[in-house]
């Protein structure tokens, strides 16, 4: 009973010389070179698979953290506003124009300082937010609290 099956397969000259001179270097029968060859191709979607599948979960884990800075970038947002509006009194019709006029000026600075910080490597707002969320707590913290100054 044979173990094997004979194929007859057609290769150009140029790439059977190549099988030659390969198998005569590493010591190999050109049945075993071929047949490892051949293995090897049919299992490639095997491990195709399994590395497309560890760069999906690598890339899933990296989309799950955007998705967390993003939350706390809007919770940010959300609270700032709130605390904003709690704070500013309401505006009569004369001092809307010098108000506008400045909040336009304060805006500007806003954004030149915002362009200067993104500039930098230095870590972002989620990741200390993140780093001092876990090493303080809000009943335990015992750094002085400040009011910020309002200016209008």
């Amino acid at each position: 009973m044979r173990t094997r099956t004979r194929i007859h397969p057609y290769v150009v000259p140029e790439l059977a010389h190549r099988l030659t001179a390969y198998c005569g270097a590493k010591g190999l029968t050109e049945s075993a070179a071929v047949e490892a060859a051949i293995e090897q191709y049919l299992d490639a979607g095997e491990k195709d698979n399994a590395l497309i599948l560890r760069r999906l979960d690598r890339l899933c884990r990296a989309s799950a953290q955007h998705q967390r800075d993003l939350e706390v970038t809007s919770e940010a947002l959300a609270l700032f506003v709130r605390v904003w509006y709690g704070h500013s009194r309401q505006l009569t019709p004369e001092e809307l124009d010098a108000g506008l006029r400045l909040s336009a000026k304060r805006y500007q600075s806003f954004v030149a300082a915002l362009a200067e910080t993104l500039s930098k490597t230095s870590p972002r707002l989620v990741a200390d937010a993140l780093r001092d969320a876990a090493t303080s707590s809000p009943l335990t913290d015992n750094t002085p609290s400040t009011t910020p100054s309002r200016s209008r």
